[in-house]
């Protein structure tokens, strides 16, 4: 199957656009530094009949390319649920310097009084190893008095997972996330089992951490990524792939009542 010409700068996959051609290289852009030091190359991002496939082919062992997409709208509140399969084996195999993420980022910074997030991140899940298992879900600055972080494992032979992120305002103004991860393909028509939750996290809770839950404004510049990538740039083992099968989004007013 043909991966994409570099000339292409979109991608179509769940009735949406999201933009692949920007090529990072070593000495410049974005994820050039420390701890990324990974190339994002969007020829080597593959349309399949299951969906997105993320790669990081090493086909050229001096130069080991990773995967983003980025979607284009700006949806803001609501609830977001992707699901993604390990290509390889199963999540709990994904190599100890590959990471596969899903999250929110604004590049620009965001005005003072949306908190100490100034990129409006959220990850919804990252998969890579930690002291605390295989996975994390986490809100930023890292580096904040309490480590903004939950830790988890994804289960040994876990090849599908679904991601669920609420991310709304309740009556009272509080801003307010949810993160979720389950075993298995689901959607917002068929939801997760609760037997199938492998890990959940509710930050509003926890003093100091709640506020760095980001806000969203006419003006905010959020955008969902999907990407994998190499801590440091380190080389894997071996070629990684996880093919992202499923995005959907329910506005926050529907996704509250």
């Amino acid at each position: 199957m043909a991966s994409h010409s570099f000339s292409v700068r979109f991608v179509t996959f769940a009735g949406r656009q999201w933009w692949i051609n920007y090529h990072w290289t070593r000495k410049q852009g974005t994820y050039a530094y420390e701890p990324f030091k990974s190339i994002f190359d969007p020829k080597i991002i593959q349309r399949t009949a299951a969906g997105i496939q993320l790669q990081i082919p090493g086909d050229d062992p001096a130069v080991w390319r990773t995967s983003e997409l980025v979607l284009m709208e700006k949806l803001g509140y609501g609830k977001y649920l992707i699901t993604a399969q390990a290509d390889r084996g199963s999540f709990s195999d994904l190599d100890a310097n590959a990471i596969f993420g899903a999250f929110l980022y604004q590049y620009s910074v965001a005005p003072p009084d949306n908190g100490l997030n100034i990129h409006r991140e959220i990850d919804f899940l990252e998969v890579l190893r930690n002291d605390g298992g295989n996975a994390q879900f986490t809100l930023q600055p890292y580096d904040f008095t309490r480590h903004p972080v939950e830790f988890f494992k994804i289960p040994n032979g876990t090849k599908v997972i679904t991601i669920i992120n609420e991310w709304y305002v309740d009556q009272g103004l509080n801003r307010l996330a949810a993160f979720s991860c389950y075993s298995g393909d689901w959607s917002l028509a068929n939801p997760p089992p609760e037997q199938n939750l492998i890990a959940s996290w509710w930050p509003p809770k926890i003093p100091g951490v709640n506020t760095l839950i980001p806000d969203h404004t006419a003006t905010s510049c959020e955008r969902l990524h999907l990407n994998l990538w190499l801590m440091h740039g380190a080389a894997p083992t071996r070629p990684q792939s996880v093919t992202v099968t499923r995005f959907e989004f329910q506005p926050a007013q529907a996704a509250t009542s």
